[in-house]
């Protein structure tokens, strides 16, 4: 291998590709409605995967976000105007994927890819940007961590913490990456990559207050992601990463039906 084949992949696996799978061919949902929301409803949490997918209040924002699975910082509007509306307007989507099972997590994204293509008119490019990020990795003493012994897929539930600052969330049958994805949310500031190596599914309770109530105001009953981890017998490494980032080019509103 010659050094300048070697470098580039050194590169390309030090980058942080949250979207590096190869891009498979858009499968598309049976049928689909897609209507404005009537009145204003807020989501908390990503849609929920079955044979029959509603998705309730959903901004244009908000669909190009669970479609790709991105954070906020990883996603922008190339050509937005001030008279784009991604922010505010809801939209009620109801939608059948095809066969009997339910699709997998990731099918339902692409079919919603294809939707905001087919529906919304959207187009896109990736870019990849350097930035500040943390690195989620194993504490001295190793991780503190319980197998899972549940069935089902992976289950986040959130709530505010007794003291009604911090914020918990309880993870049943989890891969460790919806813990970065988790923290991710927490630190607003900054990507969180998951560099753990670890695998199989876990059972934890993760307590911490999120940094958009810090920089209001702190508080001695704070917890900080940092701490919270710690607390797994995890730690968080700050460090600069090569993220992707999700261009949209052009965009309509959606026809409705």
């Amino acid at each position: 291998m010659s050094q300048s084949t070697f470098a580039l992949a050194l590169l390309a696996a030090s980058s942080f590709r949250l979207l590096a799978q190869p891009v498979p061919v858009l499968k598309s949902f049976e049928v689909a409605s897609v209507r404005k929301h009537q009145g204003y409803v807020m989501r908390t949490e990503p849609f929920a995967v079955s044979g029959l997918i509603r998705l309730e209040g959903y901004t244009v924002f908000a669909l190009v976000m669970d479609a790709y699975h991105l954070r906020d910082f990883q996603l922008k509007f190339a050509a937005a105007s001030p008279e784009d509306d991604f922010f505010d307007t809801q939209y009620d989507i109801v939608a059948r994927a095809p066969g009997e099972k339910a699709p997998s997590l990731d099918d339902a994204r692409v079919m919603l890819q294809s939707l905001l293509a087919d529906r919304f008119k959207m187009s896109v490019h990736r870019e990849i940007k350097e930035m500040p990020a943390y690195a989620l990795q194993l504490g001295k003493k190793g991780p503190k961590l319980k197998a899972s012994s549940a069935d089902g897929p992976c289950s986040v539930r959130t709530n505010a913490a007794s003291d009604g600052r911090n914020r918990e969330d309880i993870f049943t049958n989890c891969p460790i990456e919806r813990l970065a994805d988790r923290l991710g949310n927490l630190m607003d500031s900054r990507p969180v990559l998951d560099q753990t190596g670890l695998k199989g599914q876990f059972d934890f309770r993760l307590v911490a207050i999120p940094e958009y109530k810090t920089r209001k105001q702190s508080d001695a009953a704070d917890i900080s992601p940092e701490a919270a981890v710690a607390e797994l017998g995890l730690k968080l490494v700050s460090q600069k990463a090569r993220i992707e980032i999700i261009a949209v080019d052009h965009l309509e509103k959606p026809t409705e039906n």
